[in-house]
């Protein structure tokens, strides 16, 4: 987490692959000793190539979070605790993942309104584990000041909601079949 979010490298763009290989690596790959060497490029920047309301609000809420790890970093007890670091982990990957997703939105030019309706699960879900991480027994005073600020509501928008809905999910139906 420390060089994820103080820590960033210059890193080259990965490209869109679509070719047929064989991904072996991606599920043998070795000890996991030195995970705290491994560098990423600064994450911030794909977020701030999207002014949309709710990424807006999540981003707040990684600030928010960011600022908790700096200033009420766990300590060397919340370090052991696993319950307590299940509940970062729930948070740090949340991050990620909203990371690589609109990474992808690029690549694949996904709409925006569905992003935004990503985003609006994406705002509850880091509220979820903020209110979970704030009831964690080894939670200090501190940190759950912090949890209660990246509680936070999406920017609800009906009409972008049904749109999506009825151009993006609706359309689907029938447009797939299991196989026998």
């Amino acid at each position: 987490m420390a060089n994820y979010f103080f820590n960033p490298a210059d890193m080259p763009e990965i490209p869109r692959r679509d070719d047929p290989v064989n991904d072996d690596f991606l599920f043998d790959q070795g000890p996991t000793r030195g995970l705290s060497k491994i560098r990423f490029h600064d994450y911030a920047a794909v977020f701030a190539r999207f002014d949309l309301a709710n990424v807006n609000v999540f981003v707040e809420q990684i600030e928010t979070f960011k600022a908790m790890l700096f200033q009420a970093r766990p300590d060397e007890t919340q370090t052991s605790d696993i319950d307590f670091l299940l509940g970062l982990g729930e948070i740090f990957t949340l991050i990620v993942y909203a990371q690589l997703f609109l990474e992808n939105a690029e690549i694949y030019d996904v709409d925006r309104d569905l992003v935004e309706q990503v985003f609006d699960v994406f705002v509850r879900d880091l509220s979820r584990f903020a209110v979970q991480l704030h009831g964690k027994p080894s939670t200090t005073a501190e940190q759950m000041e912090f949890c209660l600020q990246m509680i936070r509501k999406p920017v609800v928008d009906a009409t972008r909601a049904e749109r999506v809905w009825n151009e993006q999910v609706l359309s689907l139906s029938d447009a797939y079949e299991m196989s026998p």
